[in-house]
């Protein structure tokens, strides 16, 4: 697992992996178009990645598959 960026959606996904435990996954952060940092993570369940963070915009949710599929296709 190493870090990576992928456009998706026209924006740029900055990914850095982590290990805490026995858990690991992704910490991925993004900046819109007014220049917040959103930060999120994605773990691997059940075979599935999924997003984990509070309160983030809909487009970010929206794009939950396209962020498992970019994470799957560069490990």
């Amino acid at each position: 697992m190493n870090s990576f960026n992928k456009i998706i959606n026209e924006r740029q996904f900055n990914f850095q992996p982590f290990e805490f435990g026995e858990r690991t996954g992704y910490h991925v952060d993004i900046k819109d178009d007014e220049g917040t940092r959103w930060e999120f993570r994605m773990l691997k369940e059940y075979g599935q990645w999924k997003l984990e963070a509070e309160k983030l915009p809909a487009w970010i949710l929206d794009a939950e598959v396209a962020l498992g599929k970019a994470i799957d296709e560069h490990d």
